[in-house]
């Protein structure tokens, strides 16, 4: 009788497992009638979809990608092509430290390379270890390369998500690094940034000669790109602005739907000196559906002790759209939600 029970025990236990696992690999589904948020924790804790409920998918991500099986998911070598999924991700800040703090790619790390990000942060699989109706918290392995763990909450209410992630030291020494939300859209999506006109500090060009496009406007006190099609041979036109505020705003539309991304006020001379409080990258080229626009927001470069750990948060609000921006000015309708 004791080993029958014994025997039963275990077996609970496995298919407690292999259940917990195969709902790890699938995409989990928040939603309140209100709103609707997908995340995919097997790459990254990503944060794939984003909508009004019955709407399409604001951000820029590929849905035949998420239901992949575990052999087509990313590896953890940066070594291997890099495979994104787009969505909503977190990053570290800076860029140029991504592989300086590590000793297994000496190669990436004396070229104090720039590229792929840490893996371990982006691509791996995320642990479940708070779950609601609402709300949903994961958890990154520790990372060998960048010697933190990523935790993220996403929490939903009425027509918000809430967003915060955070970053452990799992190391013994102290180590710096600032936390980088990064969401994102298509390339050919209408994108706002509310500001004043000073608060831009720079715009760098990456096509070559240096083409300056798409081109940037500041009309009626916000900046947007104007995104334009190649010209026949021309590779695809890329750019990328910083922004210098204590108190960031974005704002996005897709789908008859508009997107405000918000978060708490940072001291500017705390952002990493490469990096922007706020910055958009973007990209034209002649196959439209695969542009890419990056909302991104960087938070406080910090000193993190062992054991310690650094937080940021977002919060997204979701409004329909009562009409298609058609300019560079933003709607009525979003000026008074600011």
């Amino acid at each position: 009788m004791r080993i029958t029970i014994i025997a039963l025990a275990l077996s609970s236990l496995i298919f407690s497992c292999i259940a917990e696992k195969q709902k790890e690999n699938q995409v989990i589904t928040l939603s309140n009638g209100s709103i609707e948020i997908k995340l995919l924790p097997a790459v990254g804790g990503t944060l794939v979809s984003a909508s009004l409920t019955g709407h399409e998918n604001i951000l820029n991500s590929d849905s035949t990608q998420w239901n992949e099986s575990s052999d087509k998911r990313p590896s953890m070598d940066p070594a291997q092509p890099f495979k994104a999924y787009n969505g909503m991700i977190v990053w570290l800040s800076p860029q140029s430290e991504w592989w300086v703090k590590q000793d297994t790619y000496p190669k990436l790390k004396k070229s104090r390379s720039q590229w792929p990000p840490d893996p371990y942060l982006t691509s791996a699989a995320y642990k479940i270890t708070n779950q609601t109706a609402s709300e949903i918290t994961l958890q990154s392995p520790e990372s060998p390369n960048t010697h933190v763990q990523f935790t993220k909450t996403f929490r939903i209410d009425g027509n918000k998500v809430f967003i915060t992630a955070s970053a452990r030291n799992c190391s013994k020494d102290t180590v710096s690094w600032g936390l980088w939300f990064n969401t994102r859209m298509n390339g050919w999506d209408k994108v706002f940034v509310p500001a004043d006109s000073m608060d831009l500090k720079k715009t760098q060009y990456m096509v070559y000669p240096d083409i300056h496009k798409p081109a940037l406007k500041y009309a009626d006190g916000c900046f947007s790109y104007r995104a334009v099609a190649p010209e026949s041979g021309q590779a695809a036109y890329n750019s990328k602005s910083f922004f210098s505020m204590e108190n960031p705003v974005i704002i996005g539309y897709k789908h008859k739907q508009w997107l405000i991304i918000r978060s708490e006020k940072v001291d500017k001379a705390r952002i990493h000196p490469e990096q922007g409080r706020i910055e958009i990258y973007i990209e034209n080229s002649a196959n439209k559906v695969n542009d890419l626009q990056e909302l991104e927001m960087h938070f406080a470069y910090e000193k993190i002790a062992p054991g310690a750990s650094i937080q940021a948060s977002q919060n997204w609000e979701i409004n329909p759209a009562q009409g298609i921006p058609t300019n560079d000015k933003l709607p009525s309708e979003i000026k008074i939600k600011l």
